[in-house]
């Protein structure tokens, strides 16, 4: 049990202090400029700017019916007059970036959502994992803090696909908290079950055989 928990202990701790040194370094020190910004601005300082969703769409709004004239436009000149064909919005017009600005934002706020949900669900398993391993069975009270631990390790986990705006931004620090508290409550486990205590004491509520 003791070697276990030593090793399941190890782990976590490795992986939070890695995510946690990743978010911070994502959020503060990586460099977000480049030399083509130039060419993109003000499009794209009105796109990373933005403070609200509802911002992006105000914004995209005007650009959406400039996009369908134009693509009627060429419709007609091309003699195919009718439905207007999605697959003509141009990747490179500001139409587009503002489009997919928003679905980045929309996706970011989602995942959001499922990190404040899933890390509220870690933090009741191991309240009750804690419990059981002290009061109850110590198989099921590590059971359950393990399952804690992994919601925390994998809604906290880094995002590998980078983005900008304030939603991204705050993706990351929600992340970074959480990781940083999951830090704190592996801790307070180690040091309330001596999990690195000398191996002649045994933890509370395990029994010498």
């Amino acid at each position: 049990m003791r070697t276990l928990q030593k090793v399941l202990a190890i782990v976590a701790l490795v992986v939070l202090v890695g995510q946690s040194v990743r978010h911070t370094y994502l959020r503060w020190l990586e460099p977000r400029t480049s030399v083509l910004d130039r060419y993109d601005r003000p499009l794209k300082s009105e796109v990373t700017g933005a403070k609200s969703l509802e911002e992006l769409v105000a914004r995209y709004e005007p650009l959406r019916r400039q996009g369908e004239e134009a693509r009627k436009q060429r419709q007609a000149q091309k003699g195919a007059p009718g439905v207007v064909d999605e697959s003509d919005l141009g990747a490179l017009s500001p139409e587009f970036e503002v489009r997919l600005a928003i679905q980045e934002w929309e996706k970011r706020a989602k995942e959001l959502n499922g990190v404040t949900y899933y890390c509220a669900v870690g933090l009741v398993l191991l309240a009750v994992g804690m419990a059981t391993f002290r009061w109850g069975n110590i198989w099921l009270g590590l059971t359950l803090e393990i399952s804690a631990f992994s919601e925390f390790i994998y809604w906290t986990s880094p995002t590998f696909f980078g983005g900008g705006g304030r939603e991204f931004d705050r993706l990351l620090s929600y992340k970074l908290s959480f990781s940083v508290a999951a830090l704190a409550l592996l801790f307070l486990v180690v040091w309330s079950q001596r999990v690195f205590a000398k191996d002649d004491v045994l933890p509370p509520g395990e029994h010498a055989a």
